[in-house]
């Protein structure tokens, strides 16, 4: 069931990445508003040999247009995950922050609706078994669409992979990956620049 969850969230990540990389250069975004900020739920999916089970949990973010397409987010999220280790009754408390570079890609007409975006950021997530605590450096890279459905609100879609360490003792081994699908609401706000 892991296997094939890492496989979907590997195809999910990729197609939107692709999505996203395949947008045509024409035409700005449309996106005037320099604010945005929102909710997400985020399905989150650890390498097998980290023992942290996949999880859904919830997080928040906001955004900073400092230019055209370029934007400058911070996310915070708090998971709650089992150990994964058979007859374990361990749950892990996790909470990650990023700060990431965001790039909304150029679309056909200024006017349209689906706004296919790319990230690339680094943070911290800290784990705890109840027992002991850690905090790991966190890389992550992905992409994503914003489906604006009024100027000042819209749905968004991510898939991202991300990068982090275990510390031997918690966390058996040093290096893993995981998968994130985020789906969310944006509210964008202030004045166009």
């Amino acid at each position: 069931m892991r296997a094939a969850r890492r496989r979907i969230g590997i195809a999910i990540s990729g197609a939107l990445g692709l999505a996203a990389l395949m947008a045509s250069p024409a035409v700005a975004a449309g996106i005037e508003k320099p604010w945005e900020v929102g909710g997400y739920v985020v399905s989150s999916t650890y390498d097998n040999d980290s023992i942290i089970s996949d999880t859904i949990a919830g997080g928040l973010r906001g955004a900073w247009r400092f230019k055209g397409q370029h934007l400058v987010e911070l996310t915070y999220e708090v998971q709650s995950a089992d150990d994964a280790t058979g007859g374990s009754t361990i749950t892990f408390d996790i909470t990650k922050w990023t700060l990431n570079y965001l790039h909304d890609f150029k679309v056909k007409k200024p006017d349209a609706k689906l706004v296919p975006l790319m990230l690339i950021g680094f943070g911290e997530m800290g784990y705890d078994n109840g027992f002991e605590s850690e905090t790991t450096t966190l890389i992550q890279a992905g992409g994503g669409v914003r489906y604006l459905i009024k100027p000042w609100f819209g749905l968004r879609f991510d898939g991202k992979i991300f990068h982090y360490h275990g510390d031997g003792t918690i966390i058996p081994r040093h290096g893993f990956f995981g998968f994130d699908l985020d789906v969310g609401v944006s509210f964008l706000f202030g004045a166009p620049k």
